[in-house]
Parts: C-alpha cells; structure tokens; sequence
C-alpha cells in the first residue's frame, strides 16, 4: 500500500460520492471538494489519517450529516475501513523531525505538521503541547506581493518576517506573536517561497532574534538561523556583539573581583530600546557559570564535547533555568553551564530545570 493508494481509497467511497451525488445541495458540495483538496495534498498516509480523525471530532458538520441522508457511507465507516485497509502505515507522518532543509513542502502538508487544518489562519503556526505550552512555530514567509513584504537580510540566515497585524495594528500581544516573543527558546520553523504561485521551501530552524519598529509602526521579527554558541550569533547590534569580548574579558578577572561586580549588577537585564529590543545579558554572569562548571556539563556531568578554537576553553552553553524572556533573572543562580546535548533537551525534551 503507497499513499496514494490511501488517497485514492477515501476519494473513492467517500467524497466523490458525495460530491457527484444529484442530491447533493451546492454548500455541502464546496465543503467536500475542500475537504477532498487536502485529502489529495498529503504526502503521507499518517498525516491522512490524523486529518480523518479531525473530521471525525467535527462530525457535526454539513458534509457529515448529509451523508445519512444520501445513504452515502459515514466517517465513522470510512475512518474504520480506513484502519483495517492501512494498518501498517497510520504510523508513517511527516513530522518536523522528519522535515528537509531545501525541500519543497506544499501548504497543506505544512500546515498539517502543525495540526491545523484551515488555510486561513495566517502565517504564524503556533503548536501546543497537551499542557498549553507552546512546542514550537512554523512560519510561512512568501518575498513578494502583500502591503508588508517579507525579505531576507542575509539569503538562509536572517529573515525579515512582519507580525501579525490585525486591521493594521501590530501588536506583540496577539496569540500568534506572542507565541514566537513569549517562547524564544522554542524553534521557528521557516518556510519561504517567493510568491504565492509555488510551494514552500524549508530552510531550517531559526529563532526571534529582535523585534524591530517600522516608522509608519508595523513591526517584524529579525529570525536568524538556529544557532548553539554566543560566537555564531550574527552580529546585528554592538550589544550583541560585542558579548562574547565582555565574557572573555570577564573570564580574565580575579573571581573574587568578579564576583563583586556580581553582587552589585541588577538581577534584571536591561533591555536597549530603539528600533530594536534585546536582553543586554551580563558577561559576569555567563563567565562566573562557566568558571563554577570547570569544564564539566551541570546536567550529565560529562566533561565538554570539545575545546573552542579560539582560546581551547571548553565548549559549554550558559542556560537561563528561568528563561530571561519570561522574566527570569540574569544571575548566577538562574544560569548553568551545559554541553549543546544537554541544553537542546532543556528547550525540546524533558527539561531537568522546567518552567
């Protein structure tokens, strides 16, 4: 069994008869030559059956309830044959873990990966995990045409994404950006096409890097590809980028001279404010953690991957427990030092510091 044979079967005995039935009024009709679309874009038999077990939830609708009175066969005939016909392969779904950099994805397999079913909700595709907690974010940028163009500032690693704006007002509090803003240590999965006549492209993960303040007040993100260490963050603001010279710096310290710039900073960050915001985070903090961990991660306890090349430090990751986005303080106590191993599972599996 392929799936397309598994499209061809749902098609076969159960929207196109609905479609070409002489009884069949003209809503219901559109609704299930909707429906149908999406059934013929999967690409996975998986995904397929998840988009039956949805229609199943909404049984309530029009193309549902009409079929008993057509005599025609229901969702939950079809979704039970459906079983029983493709066992073998419910399981196979494209997943983001399954997703390829530079390959083509159509808009419904995209929007499918995010459990969302309506081609009308826009751009930003929050997904959330049984607990309310956002998991990650699926973006859809398309280059050309729309009042606010998308762009990319540097071609597969900074892209200019606008916010979702509602009558015009942008505003960081609506649920979709919030999802991004609220959440920077969950991945932005990015999608781009040039326009809205081809496919989309994926080009990785990427995370909310700044948010920046038009003149005539839209607003977008600056996504930059996913990166691990502070040295290969782009270096868009001298604040940023001049972070890893102050931790060196503060690494040449005596510990205790340090630690007493420690006792006397703010908890908070401070956050710099112009056409861009951004946590001004503290080298002190980042040096001190780094010095306390001796090379050794402070979740599995190993030593280190491996030494940087540009000063044979060991390679660890300072990780705010309490992360500064949702207020979390920049001290020593919310921070530890952690292989690239340990500090992904922090933002994408079971955390040993959750929050």
């Amino acid at each position: 069994m392929s799936v397309s044979e598994a499209i061809q079967f749902v098609c076969d005995v159960f929207f196109d008869p609905t479609i070409e039935h002489p009884d069949c009024d003209e809503k219901v009709r559109n609704i299930a030559k909707n429906y149908r679309a999406w059934v013929r874009a999967f690409t996975h038999t998986g995904n397929l059956y998840d988009f039956l077990k949805f229609l199943e939830g909404a049984s309530d609708t029009v193309v549902f309830s009409n079929q008993s009175r057509l005599e025609l066969k229901t969702i939950d005939e079809l979704i039970s044959e459906f079983e029983m016909r493709f066992a073998d392969e419910l399981d196979d779904r494209l997943n983001p873990e399954g997703l390829q950099v530079g390959e083509m994805y159509p808009t419904h397999m995209i929007h499918a990966i995010c459990g969302s079913y309506d081609l009308r909700s826009g751009g930003i595709l929050p997904v959330i995990r049984n607990n309310g907690e956002p998991e990650f974010v699926a973006i859809k940028a398309t280059l050309s045409g729309g009042t606010y163009p998308n762009e990319w500032l540097e071609s597969g690693r900074r892209l200019k994404y606008f916010m979702k704006a509602i009558s015009g007002k942008f505003k960081e509090t609506y649920q979709d950006n919030a999802a991004i803003i609220n959440n920077p240590q969950n991945p932005v999965l990015v999608f781009v096409r040039n326009t809205d006549k081809e496919k989309f492209t994926y080009w990785g993960r990427f995370f909310p890097f700044a948010i920046h303040t038009e003149t005539d007040g839209s607003k977008w993100f600056e996504l930059v590809d996913w990166s691990n260490g502070l040295s290969d963050l782009p270096a868009v603001t001298a604040a940023q980028s001049s972070l890893d010279e102050q931790v060196q710096q503060s690494m040449k310290l005596d510990p205790e001279a340090r630690r007493k710039r420690l006792a006397e900073a703010p908890r908070q960050p401070e956050k710099q404010k112009a056409t861009t915001t951004i946590f001004k985070r503290n080298p002190d903090v980042i040096a001190e953690v780094l010095f306390r961990a001796n090379g050794i991660c402070e979740a599995c306890h190993e030593p280190a991957p491996f030494n940087r090349l540009s000063d044979g430090t060991p390679y660890l990751e300072v990780h705010h427990k309490i992360p500064l986005a949702k207020d979390g303080a920049d001290t020593v106590e919310n921070a530890v030092a952690l292989c690239p191993n340990c500090h992904r599972r922090e933002h994408s599996g079971p955390a040993v510091w959750p929050h």
